[in-house]
């Protein structure tokens, strides 16, 4: 499940901090000086016409040669003069600078940063219509990868207000204690002084520090909507004279959903859009509950929320969690519920022997979605009814395959939009067991 949205990272979010570099990260490196290095270079132009819209929030089209070409703030129906950004042999990435024809639902970005810090990647299409090009990338990953048909596919859940939803936001902090963003593509710095999808209590923190901290260079500020609470790390230091005695330092805050009340760790996972989570939750717990289970397991567990929700309304849940600080979150979440028991561990490592065995489960995994063990294991398992909640329609649509090869039935898949104006989309999958007999 996606969290920290932030740019150049977009899903770096939720799990501490590593100890060490990956192996790949040399050659990240080596391919952002490039990138750096190619943004300081004269562009060369194309003329492109837009037919649809790809993961990652780019249209695409072609160019006269027959390659694909990637369009950042474009959108289908559209002609633009854009930039080149990337020349592959099988591909160009580029950028508009001019739309010679615009689509029905263009806007003007309401962001004044749009374009160039890297976090929004749709403000230029009206809402609605944001919601209609989510859909068709999940439609299409669906049917390309999948193989599924359309009409398991509903329509996207939007918000009724897409402002101000983001409850955890990630910064750069400069010497002189500006507070910004790197700008997309390079290593330029640029400074933030509102973001308009983030929570009024974020953009209150923003202000509060901008230009007036020293000796740190992140800044992560996390708020409960609910619950009012802020979490500002690390501990900062003001520069002279420029206290605004704001408190930071602090190593948890506690959120709201439903009829549940959540501790979360500075470093633990937990949904960036509040309101759109408890819409998600909602309709996990009526899938699982339709299912009338005796035990559920709660894969990928986290700080313990499908958990908490579902403990009053079933017999059983059994959960498993292995990210340290997420696990000691859930121990204080579900001490009040004596029907929940907590595994610690991969779910890769638990999953293919767990007693008792759950006759529903539930699968929230990262981004890279489910270890073929854990897909074999769900397939091997006593489990009729799976209910998969994804942050990456690609990865799930690979998933959704193998277990419908392996004797599951998908009956239905219901996205979300837990990040308006970006590329980031969730769904929520219902498998069947007994409906593939």
């Amino acid at each position: 499940m996606s969290d920290e949205i932030t740019p150049e990272a977009p899903e770096a979010a939720g799990d501490a901090p590593a100890a060490a570099a990956p192996p790949e990260a040399p050659a990240r490196a080596r391919r952002l000086r490039r990138r750096a290095r190619l943004a300081d270079q004269p562009r060369i132009p194309i003329e492109v016409e837009l037919i649809g819209l790809a993961a990652g929030g780019r249209a695409v089209g072609r160019a006269p040669d027959g390659r694909v070409v990637f369009v950042e703030r474009a959108l289908p129906g559209e002609r633009v003069l854009a930039e080149i950004k990337r020349n592959e042999p099988s591909y160009i990435e580029a950028a508009t600078v001019e739309v010679r024809q615009a689509a029905p639902g263009r806007v003007k970005p309401p962001c004044p940063y749009f374009g160039q810090c890297g976090g929004c990647q749709l403000q230029h299409a009206d809402y609605a219509l944001q919601l209609e090009l989510k859909t068709a990338v999940v439609a299409e990953q669906l049917r390309r990868i999948g193989r599924f048909e359309a009409a398991l596919l509903a329509p996207m859940l939007g918000m009724a207000d897409p402002w101000g939803y983001r409850n955890h936001a990630r910064f750069t902090v400069r010497r002189n204690g500006d507070v910004g963003f790197m700008q997309q593509g390079s290593h330029r710095f640029l400074r933030i002084d509102e973001c308009l999808i983030a929570h009024p209590l974020v953009n209150q923190t923003l202000r509060a520090v901008q230009g007036r901290t020293m000796q740190t260079a992140q800044l992560s500020v996390r708020v409960g909507e609910h619950t009012g609470d802020v979490l500002v790390q690390p501990r900062l230091r003001w520069r002279p004279g420029r206290s605004r005695h704001l408190a930071s330092g602090q190593q948890t805050y506690e959120e709201e959903l439903g009829e549940a009340r959540f501790r979360v760790s500075a470093s633990a996972f937990f949904q960036v859009n509040t309101r759109q989570a408890e819409r998600l939750a909602a309709l996990v717990l009526e899938r699982v509950r339709a299912a009338h289970p005796q035990v559920v397991v709660d894969a990928y567990g986290g700080v313990g929320t499908f958990a908490a929700l579902l403990a009053p309304h079933v017999a059983r849940v059994l959960t498993i969690e292995q990210s340290a600080a997420a696990g000691n979150d859930a121990a204080v979440n579900l001490a009040a519920h004596e029907n929940v028991e907590r595994r610690v561990g991969s779910v890769e490592a638990l999953l293919p022997e767990l007693e008792p065995s759950p006759d529903v489960a539930i699968v929230d995994p990262p981004r890279v979605g489910l270890q073929p063990v854990v897909v074999q294991a769900l397939i091997n398992s006593r489990v009729r009814r799976l209910v998969y909640v994804s942050c990456d329609p690609a990865t799930l649509a690979r998933d959704l395959r193998m277990l419908v090869d392996g004797g599951f039935a998908l009956t239905d898949v219901q996205p979300v939009d837990m990040f308006p104006h970006t590329q980031h989309i969730e769904c929520i999958a219902t498998l069947d067991r007994a409906a593939a007999a």
